[in-house]
């Protein structure tokens, strides 16, 4: 099987042209690096915080949105890259995010780490509309999803390996702070090994448009583009239903089932053998059915999370919820991206990216100050129930789009000859 699955990958590295072939090799050792750096850090974030540290739940709120923040701003973020070299972008916002981890030893209060890591991804968000416009431009549409996934396997590989050591080592005396500034190392890694991808050179526009007039062509995408715009609308709302109920997990896995991190690193290993699998089979299937089936399915498999979460009795039944969230993570990595590239108009995947990035940013923004209040008013059971209701919407409006594409596609196809 194995000397199978060699064969197969040789001959599909040869369909590819060299610099394809070069830019995803230096892909696979940012993915590499990036899996280290998430291992380290990101997986014991919230458990830290809640548990050592006793972070308030208004706190823990703050966290999840933090990385929403940001991208509040993508919109400015697309229109300062108009016309300019994406890569720069990408590499100053990731050296500068994931390597300030380096300075974990230093953080000595809740006030402290909380800002760390509210701070990193906010910054972090700057680098989305010219990511997308990269990937557009280093890898052909037709081999684009495995190519990503494969990346993806390997950035999994390395996070479930770290984080099942990582896990150990903390809950036998390391101290967190070591743990995330090795983490941040391995994160300046990835942001110098991504700048290695050749990329074409970008001719400067001498006359980009205002900042104002960009923001306004970039929502008049909504009116222009149907699909697209039913796309959003079924993001937005599933998204937040899925936000509100990511928000309470770790509440609910510290105050309720009392993890430790090698519960954590267990749970994370899980998702992330999941995810991997998840992208051996997504990475096929987006390509021969489309982004848009990949996103509605994935979507389908989330509607379980917060059934589970309201209905779990032990710390066993989150060993399965680890599993489908390992698999709809993988599922709406690449089906949103490529999405996004599929309705994107030749010249405007960043700006795409840029309008989808920002009502991640409402909603990511909105979500978890909502999601808190509301544990508190109807307790967790009833707000993960709720959680699912907003999520449902969301998967029949993705419905709707899918429609939509399907005739939008027809009525530019031309017609048969008679």
């Amino acid at each position: 099987m194995i000397g199978n699955l060699h064969a197969r990958y040789n001959e599909f590295r040869l369909v590819l042209p060299l610099q394809t072939r070069i830019a995803w090799k230096w892909d696979m050792a940012t993915g590499i690096f990036a899996g280290i750096y998430q291992g380290c850090v990101w997986t014991f974030v919230l458990r830290i915080a809640r548990a050592e540290l006793g972070a308030t739940t208004h706190q823990i709120g703050w966290i999840a949105a933090a990385p929403a923040i940001g991208y509040l701003f993508a919109t400015l973020w697309a229109r300062q890259m108009e016309g300019r070299a994406k890569m720069p972008f990408v590499y100053w916002t990731w050296l500068f995010a994931r390597g300030l981890f380096l300075l974990a030893p230093f953080v000595h209060t809740r006030n402290q780490f909380v800002a760390l890591v509210c701070i990193t991804p906010i910054v972090f968000s700057v680098s989305m509309p010219a990511y997308t416009a990269i990937m557009k431009e280093i890898y052909p549409d037709a081999h684009r999803g495995r190519l990503m996934s494969m990346v993806r396997i390997g950035m999994n590989l390395m996070t479930l390996l770290t984080a099942l050591i990582m896990g150990r080592l903390l809950d036998h005396g390391l101290n967190w702070r070591t743990a995330f500034c090795i983490g941040g190392a391995f994160g300046a890694l990835s942001a110098w090994s991504f700048r290695k991808a050749p990329l074409m050179a970008v001719p400067v526009d001498d006359a980009p448009i205002s900042a104002g007039a960009f923001v306004r062509d970039t929502l008049l995408i909504l009116r222009r583009n149907p699909g697209y715009r039913w796309f959003t609308a079924s993001v937005f709302i599933s998204g937040f239903g899925n936000l509100i109920s990511s928000t309470l997990i770790p509440i609910q896995q510290v105050d309720r089932f009392h993890v430790t991190n090698t519960d954590v690193a267990n749970l994370q290993n899980i998702a992330s053998i999941t995810t991997i699998l998840g992208f051996v089979f997504w990475g096929s299937f987006l390509d021969r059915k489309g982004p848009l089936a990949t996103v509605m399915a994935s979507v389908g498999l989330n509607l379980a999370i917060p059934l589970l979460y309201a209905g779990a009795g032990n710390l066993s039944a989150l060993y399965f919820g680890a599993v489908i969230m390992g698999l709809y993570t993988s599922g709406i990595d690449l089906g949103y991206l490529n999405t996004t590239l599929k309705f994107a108009e030749p010249g405007r995947a960043a700006q795409y990216q840029a309008l989808h990035s920002s009502f991640f940013g409402i909603r990511g923004t909105l979500a978890p100050q909502v999601a808190i209040p509301l544990m508190a008013v109807v307790g967790a059971r009833q707000a993960f129930l709720m959680s699912f209701v907003i999520m449902l919407v969301g998967a029949y409006l993705q419905l709707i789009s899918m429609r939509d594409y399907r005739q939008q596609k027809t009525l530019l196809e031309p017609s048969p000859k008679s």
